[in-house]
C-alpha cells in the first residue's frame, strides 16, 4: 500500500470535511439545506477522484459525509434530518461525477448514507428514502423504458 490511507482514516477525513463546512456556512447564515449538498458532492467527489474505487470505498466515504452533515448540523443547532435530505442528495450526485466506476456504485454510496442517518431518527430515514427513490427510482424507470 505504501503511503495510502485506511478506510476509516479516509471516512473520517471526509466526514470532519463535511462537519467543517456545514459548520462554517452556518455561522455565515446560509442556508444549510442547500448549501449541504454542494459540500457533501464536493467532499465525496474529492475523496472518490483519482482513487482506486472500490463498493467499500464508496460506502465508507458515504458514510462519512452523512456522518460530517449530521454533526455538523448538530453543532450548527439545525434540524439534522433537514440537513439528511441534501447530504443524500450530495453524496450520490459526487459518487456519480466521481468518475464511471464511482457512478455504478451509487447505490451503494445511497444505502451507506441512509444506515447512517438511522442514528438520527425515523424522520430522517424517511426523508433520505424519498432522496433515493426519487434517484434511483427515476433511473430503473429509464432502464425500463430502453428495454421496449
Amino acid at each position: 500500500m505504501g503511503g495510502a490511507k485506511s478506510m476509516e482514516e479516509k471516512e473520517s477525513e471526509v466526514s470532519k470535511a463535511v462537519r467543517e463546512a456545514v459548520v462554517k456556512a452556518a455561522e455565515k447564515g446560509e442556508d444549510i439545506k442547500e448549501k449541504v449538498v454542494e459540500i457533501t458532492r464536493d467532499a465525496v467527489k474529492k475523496a472518490l477522484e483519482g482513487a482506486d474505487v472500490t463498493r467499500e470505498k464508496v460506502e465508507s466515504i458515504a458514510k462519512g459525509a452523512m456522518k460530517g452533515a449530521i454533526e455538523g448540523a448538530w453543532m450548527a443547532e439545525v434540524g439534522a434530518a433537514e440537513v439528511t435530505r441534501g447530504a443524500a442528495e450530495g453524496i450520490i450526485d459526487g459518487t456519480k461525477q466521481a468518475g464511471v466506476k464511482a457512478a455504478d456504485f451509487a447505490e451503494y454510496a445511497a444505502e451507506a448514507a441512509l444506515d447512517t442517518t438511522k442514528e438520527v431518527g425515523d424522520k430522517a430515514v424517511e426523508v433520505v428514502k424519498d432522496v433515493i427513490k426519487g434517484f434511483f427510482g427515476a433511473v430503473k424507470e429509464v432502464l425500463e423504458q430502453k428495454k421496449d
